[in-house]
């Protein structure tokens, strides 16, 4: 750049070491290829702070040596940078968005006025000029306090102390309270009060207590999120709570424009300003286009190699994965809630999102003209939400077209709550970069009253039916699929074709019918029942041996509850040359329910050999492992109960099913006088759950003989487990072996199974990405 030493070389750093809060990266000076000099951070909404000796953790305003101000009229801003007599001076303009790319507006032609750069890159050049090559001088234009348009405040203001500490209305209303006691509010604090104060919050209270309504604070994206039980939930009400959401995001969004986040501010914008903020942040939704297309591939996505296998490039599993990571890692001020389907076969991706309601669109505007605020009409806000739903059905459709060079074609469907679809559109690769990339561009600051994206889109719009997700081969089981398994998969599942993964007998089985024959007669007449049932297993038995001896390699015969059992079954095998030879159902349940029948009346000696067998033959059942169990206690057998228990948890990623073992084997550990591993057990029992309260009270009897007042810590309880060869579920053995079966049979094609791996794989880990890849998959 101009005014550049010949000799020194600049540039940004990131993903090296710990930064300042709220940084992206570091502006340094290179001295060789392996060291540097560190000038300045750049951190969000608009700021870069100068580099102290020693290293500072939460850079204050004295360091702050450039900052962004978005001026009266939202399409253009001011750059300020620190004079030489360290007061902020006025020294450029800037215009676009700080989430797409910008460039300087000046009168004269500087370095950055013919550049567009995205955020990082125009703030370290901004700052190299104006801070390192050029300092300037205090002139008239100087500002007296560290930030330009920001008042310094006495104390500083947590407007989200209270979220997620108490009930949200509560929190909101005490924040409400808050406000009003305050002679002088804060700016920040004024638009707070102005935006919650629309929210109904005697109706609120009415739908936490009903739904269970909790707050989470997102820290990949700096928002927040509303979980809710969603069963049986009406539109109407749907729509409230998501308005509740988009109404503390775009406090959130305005926090982190003035560079706070969720920390406590110790500067504030007046109302007038926090209001234009909250306006760029609507009107600025098409910056992502730029961003999703002219950004870097994404090279960070985790789900890529999920668990122990990478998936393949370009593939299947990789499409669907950095398309999840690019939207989760959208930060909109609504709700995205959105489901695809990816056909890369045909080089098209289809989205549906759900289009925001009127309630979560602004219910007052800030005229700059007045000075004064005006409420908006509903049918204004109506207009604005189809419009803010355009332009998302442009970033989503920009999404799509980032995360697969091979995709071709992209359609977006619009949803309401009620369930409705009106808007469908399609769009063509070459058309979309063309004429909607710069279409997106002239939208950035543009009024969401004007429809103008709405009325851009029209000639795109076609029929519902074009929208391809849940498509039915993802309803292909695998009963009805003889395709052979590709050799990594064949290892994998042990089998050789997909139909072997099948775990549903024929519904006209004629062992299942007799089985449920004898079921019928068990309350009236036992004795039968228990000959029926005798006879049901001798036979199975004998045709399960026939067919392992007509083999000519080693084949075990196993019953699995559904086709996750099926797929995590190889974990207990280890042989790769073993095949699996699924036993009948009929087999199964006759011993299960023959097994129950003697437990009943006392007679555990004759149960725990139908038991064992259970287990031997249904490796992965959790019905069959609490059957062993509860014999196995009931004879105080109570080594054996532990065995089986660590064997099930290595089995399991349910939480009921977890809890239920850990209680079983805390008391058997305390019967075997291990007081301290028991102990352990018990604390690893979640709360809520079936058996929790006896778990509970059985902890704290065995605390009293202990003589311990506190139970143990969650992690001191873990280590001591893990100290016992005690497994704590979900397993990474077990985690790998489903995740590498989505990974590899999303990729192969076969989604009917590897929905419910990544679906599995998802309860495990709980990543947002990993959710939306699962739904792709299932029908």
């Amino acid at each position: 750049m101009p005014d550049q030493p010949l000799d020194a070389t600049y540039g940004i750093v990131w993903g090296t070491d710990t930064l300042p809060a709220r940084s992206l990266c570091r502006i340094v000076r290179f001295i060789d290829r392996t060291q540097a000099v560190v000038l300045g951070y750049i951190a969000k909404g608009g700021r870069v702070y100068r580099a102290s000796t020693p290293f500072v953790a939460e850079p204050d305003n004295d360091n702050l040596d450039l900052v962004l101000v978005r001026g009266v009229d939202e399409k253009v801003g001011e750059v300020y940078a620190r004079a030489t007599d360290g007061s902020m001076v006025r020294v450029s303009e800037f215009k676009g968005s700080l989430s797409g790319t910008m460039r300087e507006v000046a009168d004269d032609t500087t370095w950055n006025t013919e550049r567009s750069l995205l955020y990082q890159e125009f703030m370290a050049t901004m700052f190299l000029r104006h801070c390192v090559f050029n300092p300037h001088v205090a002139s008239k234009s100087a500002m007296p306090g560290p930030i330009p348009r920001c008042e310094k405040l006495d104390e500083p203001v947590e407007l989200f102390a209270d979220m997620g500490k108490m009930a949200l209305p509560d929190a909101i209303e005490s924040l409400l309270y808050r406000i009003r006691m305050k002679e002088q509010p804060a700016g920040i604090e004024r638009f707070a009060g102005r935006v919650l104060s629309r929210i109904d919050l005697q109706r609120l209270r009415t739908e936490v207590a009903s739904r269970g309504v909790k707050l989470i604070r997102t820290e990949r994206t700096g928002g927040i999120y509303l979980v809710f039980d969603h069963e049986g939930i009406a539109p109407e009400q749907e729509a409230f709570l998501l308005s509740v959401e988009t109404a503390l995001n775009r406090i959130a969004h305005v926090l982190a424009s003035i560079g706070c986040g969720f920390a406590p501010a110790s500067y504030s914008p007046s109302e007038a300003s926090c209001a234009v903020l909250d306006r760029t942040t609507f009107e600025g939704i098409t910056a992502h286009v730029d961003t999703l297309i002219g950004g870097a591939p994404v090279e960070d996505c985790d789900l890529r190699t999920l668990g122990s296998v990478r998936c393949e490039p370009g593939g299947e599993w990789d499409t669907r994965a950095t398309l999840a990571t690019l939207c989760e890692g959208l930060n909109l001020i609504v709700r995205l809630d959105y489901r695809f389907g990816v056909h890369m076969d045909d080089g098209e991706i289809s989205i549906r999102f759900v289009r925001p309601d009127l309630l979560s669109m602004p219910a007052e505007s800030y005229e700059e003209r007045f000075g004064s605020w005006r409420v908006l009409p509903d049918d204004q806000r109506a207009r604005m939400a189809r419009e803010y739903a355009s332009r998302m059905s442009l970033v989503l459709a920009a999404a799509a077209f980032a995360s697969n060079l091979n995709v071709t074609r992209c359609v977006i469907g619009e949803r309401t709550l009620a369930g409705e679809e009106p808007v469908v559109r399609a769009f063509d690769r070459i058309e979309f970069m063309a004429t909607l990339v710069p279409l997106a561009r002239e939208l950035v600051g543009a009024s969401l009253a004007d429809l103008g994206c709405v009325d851009a889109l029209r000639r795109f719009e076609v029929e519902q039916d074009a929208l391809r997700i849940g498509s039915p081969a993802l309803r292909l089981a695998p009963m009805d699929d003889d395709r052979r398994l590709p050799d990594g998969l064949r290892d994998l599942l042990l089998a050789d074709c997909a139909n072997e993964l099948e775990v549903d007998d024929d519904l006209h089985d004629a062992l299942r019918g007799r089985f449920d024959a004898a079921r019928s007669v068990m309350a009236e007449d036992p004795l039968r029942a228990e000959q029926e049932f005798n006879e049901i297993i001798e036979e199975a038995q004998a045709s399960c041996v026939a067919a392992e001896l007509l083999e000519s390699h080693p084949v075990q015969t196993q019953f699995c509850e559904n086709h996750l059992g099926r797929i995590i079954l190889p974990i207990f095998v280890g042989d790769t040359a073993t095949r699996i030879h699924r036993a009948p159902d009929a087999l199964f349940f006759a011993q299960f329910d023959l097994c129950n029948m003697y437990a009943q009346v006392g007679a555990y000696e004759r149960a725990l050999p139908l038991a064992r067998h259970m287990l031997d033959m249904a490796t992965t059942s959790m019905q069959a492992h609490f059957t062993l169990v509860n014999v196995l206690a009931r004879l105080e057998m109570f080594d054996e109960v532990i065995e089986v228990a660590k064997h099930g948890l290595r089995a399991t990623y349910d939480t009921d099913a977890a809890a239920y073992l850990f209680y079983r084997m805390a008391f058997a550990y305390w019967r075997r006088r291990e007081r301290e591993i028991a102990l352990a057990c018990y604390r690893l029992v979640p709360q809520g759950r079936r058996i929790s309260h006896v778990a509970q009270e059985e902890m704290r009897e065995l605390m009293r003989a202990m003589g311990r007042v506190e139970p143990l810590a969650f992690d001191e309880a873990v280590a001591i487990l893990q100290a016992a060869d005690v497994p704590i579920p979900p397993t990474e053995e077990l985690f790998c072996q489903v995740a590498d079966a989505a990974v590899m049979l999303t990729d192969s094609g076969f989604p009917f199974l590897a929905g419910r791996c990544a679906y599995v794989a998802w309860q495990m880990r709980g990543s947002d990405e990993l959710n939306a890849v699962s739904r792709s998959l299932l029908p």
